[in-house]
C-alpha cells in the first residue's frame, strides 16, 4: 500500500494529558518493534541523499512536532529515483517546515487495518482494530476491547470489522494473513503493561497475503515524560 502517514479515525485527546510526548516515526517503529510488530524498511536522509532501500519509496518529514504529516504537506509516495527524491525532499522541507525527511519502501498488500491504543481516562486501556486508511473514516468500521487481549479475542476483533471479510479469498482472491494481524492485536494491547506508554497507532497496517505478515507503515507512539 502506501507508506504513508494518515490521522484519520485518531482522537488525539482520549486519554492524554500534558505530561507527554510524541515520538517520531522512526522512534516509534522502534518501540513497536519490541512488541513484534515489523515495519517497512525506513531510514532517515540527509543531504547527500544517500540510502539503502528499493525504489519506489515514500519520502515523509520526519519530526515529533509533525505527527500528522499528510495534513501539512509531508508526504510524498512512489518516489522512483534520486531525481524525484531531491525534489520530494526539498518539497516537504519548504511545505512542512521539517528539518529533517525519513525514507521508506512501499509496501503493497492485500488490505489495510488501523491498529491502535489508548488509555482512556474512563475505562483504562483499550486495543482498537479498525479498516485502515480512508475507510476508518468513512464508515467507522472497528472493534474495541479492553485491553490486554488473548488470541480468542483478538479473532473476534478481526471478525467484527466488515471491511476485512472481503480478505478471506473473496471471489477467487487471495486470501490475506488475518491470523498475521489477530497476532499484531495481541501484540499491541501488551502495552497496558508499559504504564510510560499512553496512546499507540499504527495507519495503515499493511496486511500482506496469507503467511506473509503484516507491515506497518505509518505509526505514532505517545510516551509519558
Amino acid at each position: 500500500s502506501r507508506g504513508r502517514d494518515d490521522s484519520r479515525g485518531r482522537d488525539d485527546s482520549r486519554g492524554r494529558d500534558d505530561a507527554s510526548r510524541v515520538l517520531d516515526e522512526l522512534a516509534s517503529y522502534e518501540r513497536l518493534a519490541r512488541l513484534g510488530i515489523r515495519h517497512a524498511p525506513a531510514q532517515a536522509i540527509d543531504d547527500s541523499l544517500e540510502h539503502s532501500l528499493v525504489y519506489p519509496l515514500a519520502v515523509k518529514a520526519l519530526s515529533a512536532a509533525i505527527p500528522h504529516k499528510s495534513d501539512v504537506g509531508g508526504v510524498v509516495l512512489d518516489v522512483g529515483n534520486a531525481e524525484e527524491l531531491r525534489a520530494a525532499i526539498k518539497r516537504i522541507k519548504a511545505a512542512a517546515h521539517a528539518d529533517r525527511c525519513l525514507v521508506q519502501q512501499m509496501v503493497r498488500g492485500a488490505g489495510e487495518a488501523l491498529l491502535g491504543y489508548v488509555v482512556d481516562a474512563q475505562v483504562g486501556p483499550i486495543v482498537m482494530l479498525a479498516a485502515g486508511g480512508v475507510l476508518a473514516e468513512v464508515h467507522r468500521d472497528r472493534s474495541i476491547r479492553l485491553a490486554p487481549v488473548d488470541m480468542e479475542s483478538a479473532f473476534e476483533m478481526v471478525d467484527e470489522v466488515a471491511a476485512f471479510r472481503a480478505l478471506r479469498g473473496y471471489r477467487g482472491r487471495a486470501p490475506a494473513d488475518l491470523e498475521a494481524l489477530a497476532i499484531a492485536v495481541v501484540a499491541m494491547s501488551r502495552l497496558a503493561e508499559d504504564a510510560s506508554v499512553m496512546e499507540a497507532e499504527i495507519n495503515p497496517l499493511v496486511i500482506m497475503e496469507e503467511g506473509r505478515g503484516v507491515v506497518a507503515v505509518d505509526a505514532l507512539v505517545r510516551v509519558t515524560t
